[in-house]
């Protein structure tokens, strides 16, 4: 499936706002560049749009664009595709991780990672895209640390 920059409006997409994509509780400065501002658009687009349609109920962002100072106070990786604005952490308030997850399946969704994280560790997924070639990887990490390949059903 091709990528698909939608044209600006007033929000990056159809179910969620510019705010929803740029809060952090850190205090600092959290605003995109013009770069980071298309790459949103595109995330919102590809994948957020259509997992939040696919699920038919809210989806709440936990995480979504990082500035470099707000990634180093979350302890965020360095390779963080956060940073680019290419990958948010959300979760939903009737469905798990899991269920989450397998809905990213299912709606087939042309990412590149989807991580879902254990209760212990925010019972979120991260899911984040790639301009050009995604892998489609599904991890699990664990309450214990780490990652691990996600062997639960899909």
């Amino acid at each position: 499936m091709p990528w698909i920059v939608p044209m600006p409006s007033d929000r990056p997409g159809t179910f969620f706002t510019w705010k929803e994509l740029t809060t952090t509780s850190t205090g600092l400065d959290n605003h995109p560049t013009a770069e980071q501002r298309v790459n949103l658009r595109m995330l919102c687009y590809n994948l957020l749009d259509p997992l939040r349609t696919h699920i038919g109920r809210p989806l709440y962002i936990t995480s979504a664009f990082r500035s470099e100072a707000v990634n180093a106070a979350v302890g965020g990786s360095v390779r963080s595709f956060h940073k680019r604005g290419l990958a948010a952490d959300c979760k939903s308030k009737v469905l798990d991780c899991h269920a989450l997850v397998r809905a990213v399946i299912d709606a087939d969704l042309d990412f590149d990672q989807c991580i879902a994280y254990a209760p212990e560790r925010g019972g979120h997924i991260h899911i984040q895209m790639q301009v050009g070639r995604n892998r489609r990887q599904v991890l699990w990490a664990p309450k214990g640390g780490g990652y691990e390949p996600y062997d639960h059903d899909l």
